[in-house]
C-alpha cells in the first residue's frame, strides 16, 4: 500500500524509512527483504538503527582515521579486549509482553551494539561513502564466527529479580508466568582476521541494572616498559555513548610533589562533549537520521548485505535459545548476575565492580568501612561532605568527575537523616543494609535458579579488588 499510494509525484523522490527490528532471524529478514525489494529499489530503502546517529558512534571514525596515534595500535598486538556495554536502570514497565517475544539479544545486541562494533573493528573504507562503508562492514562481519549454546563459554544469560521496591521481571503482569526470557545477556564474538585474531569482543546488555549507560571500552595490553615505572594498571580508551557523551582515556601519571617522585596515580585524559563543545548542539539521533534520509545519504543506514551477515551470526544462538529455553541466572535488580564476572574472566576480560557491588560485598566488614571512611574524611570533620563523597564516586568511574546523578545516588544510599553529610555510623548502617539486602536477594535468586553451590558466589565473585585505594 505504501508503494501504491505514497510514492512521490513525477519529478520527486521516494524514500522509505523502516525502523528495527528487521525481522527475528535470517528467515524472517529474508522474507521482509524480498517484500521490500519487490516494491522499492535498495537506494530508496533507509533501514533505521538510531544508534548510528549517536554522536559518539559517529566520532569513532574521526577518532580512528583523522588522528595519527590510534590506528597504529588498533589491533591485536596492542589491544587486549573490547567491551560493548548497554545497561538500563529500568525494568519492563508493563511492556514485558512485547519484550518477552524478542529478548535482550534481539532488542539491543544484534543491532545497536553490533553496529557500534562494526565502526570499531572494520577496516578503513577506501572512501567515506555509503557503498564503501557497507563493503567494509560486510567484510568484517564475514570474519565473525557465530556464538553457540554448545560452547558454554560463548554466552551468559540472566534475568532480573526483585530487589527492595524494584519488582522482578516475572512480577510484570504482561510477562508470561515462568518465562525464561533473558533480560541480561552477554556474548563473546571473535574476529578471524589479521587485525583482530585473538581479541575477545564482549557484548553485554541488560535491563534492571544499576544505572543507564552505554559505553565502548577498549583495554590495552600491558607492555614490558610499563614495569620500569612499576605500573600494571592498563590503559583504557572509553567512548561514552550515553548519557553525558564523552571520549576519554585512563592513563598513569606522576603525582605532583617533592616527596612523590615514585608515586604514580591513574589519571584521565578527557574529552567531555559538554565542556569541549560548549556551544555545540548535540542533536538527537533521530534528528540526524531524518535529515540524512531527506538528503538521500545512506551512509548511516543499515544495508541488506550487512543484515544478512548480522542475522547469520546470531540466528543459530537465538534459535537454540528459543527451542531449548535455557534457564537464565536470576539476579537482584541493580546487580550483575552471579557467575558473570567469573565467566568473563575465563574469556580473558576483567569486570570491575560498581560502587554498589563493592559496598554489598564489604558492607558486613566493619573495619573495612571504617578504613574507607577515614581515607575519605580528608578534613577530619567526622562526616563526609559532597566533595568527599564525589571522591568516592570518582574511584568507581575511572577517576572522572562523576555526574550529579551518581553522587546523588551515593547520598541516598547512606545519608539516613538527609542533612547532606554522611557519618561513619550512617556509612556502616547503609553498607550493612545494602549487604543484607543484596545477600538475601542473591540467595533467593540462586534458589529460584536452582544453581549448585559452586555456581553461586554472587557477592564473593564481586570481590575483584581487595584494596579500596586501588579501585579506579
Amino acid at each position: 500500500m505504501l508503494s501504491e499510494k505514497c510514492r512521490a509525484a513525477e519529478g520527486g523522490f521516494t524514500r522509505l524509512m523502516i525502523e528495527k527490528p528487521f525481522g527475528r532471524d535470517s528467515e524472517t529478514f529474508d522474507t521482509l527483504n524480498q517484500l521490500t525489494a519487490a516494491h522499492f529499489h535498495e537506494n530508496q530503502l533507509f533501514r533505521l538503527d538510531h544508534y548510528l546517529g549517536k554522536e559518539v558512534i559517529l566520532n569513532v571514525a574521526s577518532l580512528r582515521w583523522a588522528n595519527q596515534i590510534f590506528e597504529p595500535t588498533w589491533n591485536a598486538r596492542y589491544i587486549e579486549s573490547v567491551q560493548l556495554l548497554f545497561k538500563e536502570d529500568l525494568g519492563t514497565g508493563g511492556r514485558g509482553g512485547y519484550f518477552d517475544t524478542f529478548g535482550i539479544i534481539r532488542d539491543i545486541i544484534q543491532n545497536h551494539l553490533l553496529q557500534a562494533f562494526m565502526f570499531l573493528a572494520m577496516e578503513p573504507p577506501s572512501s567515506f561513502t555509503a557503498s564503501e562503508i557497507v563493503a567494509s562492514k560486510v567484510n568484517l562481519l564475514r570474519c565473525v564466527t557465530p556464538p553457540s549454546l554448545s560452547d558454554k563459554q560463548s554466552y551468559f544469560l540472566g534475568q532480573f529479580g526483585r530487589q527492595g521496591d524494584n519488582p522482578g521481571y516475572l512480577e510484570d503482569d504482561t510477562v508470561p508466568a515462568g518465562s525464561h526470557c533473558a533480560t541480561f545477556a552477554s556474548t563473546i564474538l571473535k574476529v578471524d582476521n589479521e587485525r583482530w585474531r585473538g581479541v575477545p569482543f564482549l557484548f553485554t546488555a541488560g535491563k534492571g541494572m544499576d544505572e543507564r549507560v552505554c559505553e565502548l571500552r577498549i583495554r590495552y595490553k600491558t607492555q614490558p616498559c610499563n614495569l620500569i615505572m612499576g605500573s600494571l594498571q592498563q590503559n583504557e580508551l572509553v567512548l561514552r555513548v550515553q548519557p553525558d557523551e564523552a571520549i576519554y582515556m585512563t592513563t598513569i601519571a606522576k603525582e605532583p610533589g617533592i616527596t612523590a617522585e615514585q608515586v604514580r596515580k591513574p589519571t584521565v585524559m578527557d574529552m567531555t562533549y559538554s565542556t569541549q563543545f560548549k556551544n555545540a548542539y548535540v542533536g538527537d539521533a533521530y534528528e540526524r537520521m531524518f535529515l540524512n534520509c531527506a538528503r538521500g545519504d545512506q551512509a548511516l543506514f543499515v544495508s541488506a548485505a550487512e543484515l544478512v551477515e548480522a542475522w547469520r551470526i546470531f540466528t543459530p544462538l537465538l534459535h537454540q535459545i528459543d527451542e531449548q529455553k535455557p534457564k537464565p541466572v536470576i539476579h537482584p535488580f541493580g546487580m550483575l548476575p552471579s557467575g558473570y564476572t567469573a565467566w568473563a574472566a575465563k574469556n580473558g576480560i576483567e569486570i570491575r565492580p560498581t560502587w554498589q557491588e563493592y559496598v554489598a560485598n564489604n558492607g558486613d566488614q566493619i573495619e573495612e568501612m571504617a578504613r574507607v571512611f577515614r581515607e575519605l574524611d580528608v578534613d577530619g570533620s567526622g562526616t563526609l561532605s559532597a566533595p568527599e563523597v564525589t571522591e568516592l564516586a570518582r574511584r568507581f568511574f575511572d577517576g572522572r568527575e562523576p555526574s550529579e546523578t551518581r553522587v546523588k545516588a551515593l547520598f541516598q544510599a547512606f545519608d539516613q537523616d538527609g542533612d547532606g553529610k554522611i557519618t561513619l555510623a550512617e556509612l556502616r548502617e547503609g553498607a550493612q543494609k545494602m549487604h543484607r539486602s543484596f545477600s538475601q536477594s542473591a540467595k533467593s535468586a540462586a534458589d529460584d535458579t536452582a544453581m549448585s553451590l559452586d555456581q553461586v558466589s554472587s557477592l564473593g565473585e564481586l570481590s575483584l579488588v581487595s584494596d579500596f585505594s586501588n579501585v579506579h
